[in-house]
């Protein structure tokens, strides 16, 4: 939104209205909803279809799956007297081991809405593959990197940077910081990771499992840790503004997600100089490999996840030659690689 201003265009942004807004002439509220049989979904069609039809916009682009389905189908009308409609797919529901229930329920869905776009992007090679394989009718498809990442905020941090940051933040030199930069809830699968170091901390007492982040099963991980007696172990730090510095003085960022998109948290360790290891899933595979710049499990493998953990913890050699490829493989998803293909798609609309 920023880049259509700073080009003179007037921006519009439509929203549920829960979170913050920036870079826009015009904002508005309708009653979005996540879940896509809510009759609050109705009501913000029609809200959006008369704005639609008042503003005459030039462009449309639309993000969520609910949102992204809502809005298309308000625009039907305005995109015959030439307005352009694009869609993208953070991570769309559909995906190689999706349950049988999404691919039919979301394929379909998002297939029909494919007539009624004029470009769909999705942010990762499966998507993309995906939608190019079963023919969505879209006019034009693409592939962008990401929502892009700031190598300025994010970056590698000399050794003495790292104690320095730990001591400000009352972390021992010598602990084995693990981070997870994530929503508290099922799909992210915190409690494995937590079940993971209540074992590796037996044999290694320095390990630490940092949980940044809020959500629905927050307070039920919280008793849980306390009934276990693991405080020592594993810490909720909430919602932060500084995940750059928590990142920093952490030695490896570790997911245990159920589904992905393209993480964004895992191209900010990444930036950052950290070792990643993650489930073998949509999004995080294209962005860690094996032996190269992390490791990569199967879901729930918790023998896997130790063995992937011990060797980062024990092979400080292993930890930097995978930060350096991290810092080497980013680029292609920074904000200004990322703003040059979006900048590219824009124009040829304009």
């Amino acid at each position: 939104m920023k880049w259509f201003r700073e080009q003179g265009w007037e921006v519009s942004y439509a929203s549920d209205g829960k979170e913050k807004i920036l870079d826009c002439d015009h904002a508005y509220t309708f009653p979005f909803a996540r879940s896509p049989f809510s009759s609050d979904n109705i009501k913000a069609y029609k809200m959006l279809k008369q704005l639609i039809q008042k503003e005459k916009f030039d462009i449309i682009h639309c993000h969520t799956p609910v949102g992204g389905v809502v809005t298309r189908l308000a625009a039907k009308k305005a995109r015959k007297n030439g307005t352009v409609v694009m869609y993208t797919g953070h991570g769309l529901h559909f995906y190689k081991g999706a349950p049988k229930l999404n691919w039919m329920l979301y394929y379909p869905v998002e297939k029909i809405c494919a007539k009624y776009t004029d470009a769909l992007l999705t942010i990762n090679e499966e998507d993309y593959d995906n939608v190019r394989k079963y023919h969505f009718p879209a006019k034009q498809i693409f592939h962008v990197h990401g929502v892009g990442v700031s190598l300025e905020r994010f970056h590698k941090h000399t050794r003495q940077e790292k104690e320095v940051l730990r001591s400000e933040y009352g972390y021992a030199k010598d602990a084995f910081l693990m981070i997870v930069v994530a929503e508290i809830n099922k799909n992210k699968n915190q409690q494995f990771l937590m079940q993971s170091v209540a074992h590796l901390k037996e044999k290694y007492p320095d390990i630490k499992l940092l949980l940044v982040g809020q959500g629905e099963l927050e307070e039920q991980l919280k008793s849980q840790v306390k009934e276990q007696h693991l405080e020592d172990w594993i810490e909720f730090l909430g919602y932060r503004k500084d995940v750059d510095k928590l990142l920093a003085l952490s030695d490896v960022l570790v997911t245990a997600s159920y589904r992905e998109g393209l993480p964004v948290n895992i191209m900010e360790a990444m930036a950052s100089g950290l070792p990643v290891i993650c489930t073998d899933v949509r999004g995080q595979r294209e962005l860690i490999h094996n032996n190269r710049n992390g490791y990569i499990y199967e879901i729930d493998n918790e023998d896997e996840f130790k063995n992937a953990v011990i060797k980062l913890m024990t092979e400080e050699d292993m930890r930097e030659k995978f930060a350096s490829a991290n810092v080497q493989d980013v680029e292609r998803y920074s904000l200004p690689s990322v703003m040059k293909e979006m900048e590219q798609i824009y124009r040829s609309y304009m």
